[in-house]
């Protein structure tokens, strides 16, 4: 078997092919998201976030004296569940009561100074700042949403027109004891009026790494994966199926052949571990057929050459019988027994190989059942025995006369043999769908629940021991297997509840099935009539 037939090979190829096709995904989004509009396509950016709450942060300091900032940082704090704090460039920090500025983010923050941008960089915020107050006559009572949507567009003017510091004055950075995470950004505020603008960088604190949209946006990293997850699910299905499909199909034809039938074959013109296991598969059939048509034929022609030398030796017993003495009669009459129950061995053999060997002869036709359950009745009810039948006489099944006979008789037979002291042994049938079920019920103990499936197998007997009391060799319900099965029927066992076993035989019906539901025989032969 070549290197790329394989199985292992084509997942290994396939898996190779994901991953180029996640790469290209990958790399067509990072080489053009610089000309997409990534805030219609993934959502508002962390630095976007920041950015833009630094600018309404910004004009409502620039409107309000010094001693409430604490206060607007705090309410912008709520709105933004986050925590704000200042510190200026001199170090000193305007924070909320319940908040303390680590020395070392002070430190960090006054060590970047060529990350800080001058006043010039952002007056344009400050003029805006201005115009918008002038606009607004009370910014306590102006919706937040709608204001960091206005300074959206700002955040956008100011990207464009300083790209490079942008990218530079972003701060980030953790703390633990506790674990809190910071981000930050430069804003120019007024402390007063007549006072000269003031750089300070606003802070942003979190003890979540997404803080709340600041440090780290999910979202277009949600989005990408999305699209890696399907375009790995449309990739896989087909071979999944490539797979699967043949698996299921070698499943359906290895019940199949548990079932017994060895006529069937798997068709995979595949070179990999799947094709290799089909030809096994159908190797192991004809050879499993080739062995079970040998041994059915080999008991065949044995007990076609026993037939002949036992009845030759019956008729020598029944002659000696007649000559000798009462004394040693009683030998002989033993003796004829064995050799009867030889016979009746030898004429189930005969039966089973014949029904096997003719299977494939049979041609089923359309046949009236009432006609021969009755034959089957009269053949094999014994005097002491009561069966009764409930049967349309309208009512027909495909099948071959003489072997549903047979196979009836067979049934009889077994029930008449465990059950007959039991109580009734019954017969009915009934239409289901396009399917005739016949049933053969009995009022005996049944059988262990765990040998039901061996019981239509040749040679298999619930019992341990096989004598001529406890009845035949186990080949009654393998016949009758045989033949319903030559039918084009199937056949199963089950226990009845409370007490009791039966046998149905489904076989395949036509439209007449229906022409006269409620006609039907009712026929109950008594001991003793």
């Amino acid at each position: 078997m070549r290197l790329f037939s394989s199985l292992f090979a084509k997942i290994l190829l396939w898996s190779l092919l994901n991953l180029v096709l996640v790469a290209s995904v990958l790399a067509v989004f990072f080489t053009f998201q610089s000309h997409m509009d990534l805030d219609t396509l993934l959502g508002r950016q962390a630095s976007d976030r920041i950015r833009i709450a630094g600018n309404l942060i910004a004009h409502d300091l620039n409107k309000s004296p010094e001693a409430d900032w604490s206060e607007i940082l705090i309410r912008h704090g709520d709105i933004y569940q986050v925590q704000f704090a200042m510190v200026f460039k001199n170090g000193s920090e305007t924070v909320p009561t319940d908040l303390s500025v680590p020395p070392v983010v002070i430190q960090k923050i006054m060590s970047s100074r060529k990350s800080k941008p001058s006043l010039e960089d952002l007056s344009p915020r400050l003029r805006h700042n201005k115009s918008y107050s002038e606009a607004q006559s009370d910014h306590r009572f102006h919706d937040t949403s709608d204001r960091e949507r206005d300074h959206n567009q700002e955040s956008k003017e100011i990207r464009r027109s300083h790209p490079k510091h942008d990218s530079e004055a972003r701060f980030m950075m953790r703390t633990t004891n506790p674990t809190r995470y910071w981000t930050g950004v430069w804003i120019a505020v007024l402390p007063e009026a007549a006072s000269p603008p003031r750089l300070a960088m606003l802070l942003a604190v979190s003890d979540s790494p997404t803080g709340n949209g600041f440090f780290f946006d999910p979202l277009p990293w949600m989005i990408v994966a999305l699209v890696i997850v399907l375009i790995s699910v449309v990739l896989w299905i087909p071979f999944v199926r490539h797979i699967t499909g043949p698996l299921a199909r070698m499943t359906s034809v290895a019940e199949e052949i548990a079932r017994g039938r060895f006529d069937v074959q798997i068709k995979e013109h595949r070179k990999d571990e799947i094709g290799r296991l089909a030809t096994a598969i159908n190797d192991m059939t004809l050879r499993l057929h080739s062995f079970l048509k040998g041994q059915k034929r080999f008991l065949g022609d044995v007990a076609h050459e026993l037939a002949s030398p036992i009845a030759r030796i019956q008729l020598g017993l029944g002659i000696l019988e007649q000559r000798v003495d009462k004394k040693n009669r009683e030998r002989v009459v033993d003796v004829m027994e064995d050799v009867t129950h030889m016979a009746d061995l030898i004429n189930e053999l005969l039966s089973f190989s014949r029904a096997e060997m003719h299977k494939k002869k049979v041609h089923p036709e359309l046949t009236k059942l009432l006609p021969i359950v009755q034959k089957a009745v009269q053949r094999e009810q014994p005097p002491d025995v009561e069966i009764s039948y409930r049967i349309d006489p309208e009512m027909t099944a495909i099948a071959d006369p003489e072997l549903l006979t047979r196979a009836l008789a067979n049934l009889i037979r077994n029930s008449v043999r465990y059950a007959g002291d039991a109580g009734p042994i019954t017969l009915s049938a009934k239409n289901e769908r396009n399917s005739v079920i016949l049933e053969i019920r009995d009022a005996g103990p049944g059988v262990p629940e765990d040998v039901i499936n061996q019981l239509f197998e040749p040679f298999f007997r619930p019992e341990a021991s096989r004598n001529r009391d406890s009845g035949g060799v186990g080949l009654g319900l393998a016949i009758v297997k045989t033949c319903v099965e030559a039918c084009q029927g199937t056949v199963a066992a089950k226990n009845c509840a409370p007490a009791g076993f039966s046998v149905t035989i489904t076989l395949s019906a036509t439209n007449s099935l229906c022409q006269h539901p409620k006609r039907q025989v009712f026929r109950s032969v008594n001991p003793g009539r």
